[in-house]
């Protein structure tokens, strides 16, 4: 499996949906970074490789030989991504899906459906354009914090929506930043550092034991409701 991340509005959580969502359980994919001619980790301890929008051509050629691949389209590049898809005639099918995270801002609103308008245009089939609703408060009511979105989905019967798509708020994201980790490596983390922190000699030892004992509880919330939203958004 293929899949595009994009949206035409910046902090939608792109990276979340690409780093967290999505590379945990597609365990052989890589990660593409469509914004940047550098490689290497980035800030949430994930591998990724980097290049420019107008590399599209690259791209392919390097995508095309494998079996699974995540592509987090920055949203400076969007543009440009869609009009070399275009240019390179019916590349779009090297892509199984397009997921377009959300957030319920009234601009986000309107650009989301401009990108999915965008990928109508080239020609991308509604079954393979999917929403995820991201950074969602557990009291919400997602059909209503989106409704332009369901609203459009039912009017043009242009992409896939399903109210189950939602990550809900949760502040590891934030923490994983701060100490340079991915959710999978803290997932994987078997260290007890609540053992650990009883035995640390010194502040900062035991500040870190603290810090990592949070982020482990807050990890096993944040993967269950990424379980829910990988299952709900590839049924």
């Amino acid at each position: 499996m293929k899949v595009v991340v994009m949206n035409f509005s910046g902090n939608v959580g792109k990276t979340t949906v690409a780093g967290h969502l999505l590379k945990p359980r597609m365990a052989e994919a890589p990660i593409f970074s469509i914004e940047s001619i550098n490689s290497g980790a980035d800030a949430d301890g994930l591998e990724v490789e980097k290049m420019k929008g107008k590399k599209f051509g690259e791209l392919v050629d390097e995508i095309m030989p494998l079996d699974e691949a995540i592509i987090d389209v920055g949203a400076s590049n969007v543009e440009d991504f869609l009009k070399l898809m275009q240019q390179f005639n019916g590349s779009h099918e090297e892509f199984d899906y397009f997921i377009i995270p959300a957030v319920k801002e009234k601009k986000v609103l309107a650009d989301t459906v401009n990108t999915i308008r965008a990928l109508q245009k080239i020609g991308v089939d509604k079954k393979r354009i999917r929403l995820v609703f991201n950074k969602v408060e557990v009291d919400d009511e997602v059909t209503a914090e989106f409704g332009p979105l369901f609203g459009l989905a039912e009017s043009e019967k242009s992409c896939i929506v399903r109210p189950e798509a939602t990550i809900y708020a949760n502040e590891v994201f934030e923490r994983l930043k701060a100490v340079g980790k991915s959710l999978g490596d803290i997932t994987a983390d078997e260290t007890d550092y609540r053992a650990k922190l009883r035995q640390a000699a010194d502040e900062d030892e035991k500040d870190h034991c603290i810090k990592m004992v949070a982020l482990k509880r807050l990890a096993v919330t944040a993967n269950k409701n990424l379980d829910d939203v990988f299952r709900v958004l590839f049924k």
